[in-house]
């Protein structure tokens, strides 16, 4: 009986720490829109994870992006693409204005 406890304790502990190493889904989600440089990922990123802390991030790396680039294009994709509560969608839509 003892013998069964142990093992499962061990087990339940084991579960744990695997379950802890695992990434969060919005830095997971956070990896994904940089490695693809997709906006339509960065939208779904936007929606799915509006709290994340990984948003202010995101939206510098997009308008990083946008300025290596510099067209009207990708600054109007950007707009298209931040959340319009950012604080940087208002530096860019009085900037493209």
């Amino acid at each position: 009986m003892i013998r069964i406890l142990v093992i499962f304790i061990l087990v339940a502990i084991n579960m744990l720490s695997i379950s802890s190493c695992s990434k969060p889904n919005d830095q997971k989600a956070y990896e994904e829109v940089i490695a693809t440089m997709s906006m339509e990922k960065a939208k779904r990123f936007f929606n799915n994870h509006p709290d994340s802390h990984y948003k202010d991030i995101l939206v510098n790396e997009i308008i990083e992006w946008c300025n290596q680039e510099k067209t009207e294009e990708c600054y109007r994709i950007i707009l298209d693409t931040i959340p319009k509560d950012h604080i940087r969608y208002k530096e860019l839509s009085s900037y493209y204005k």
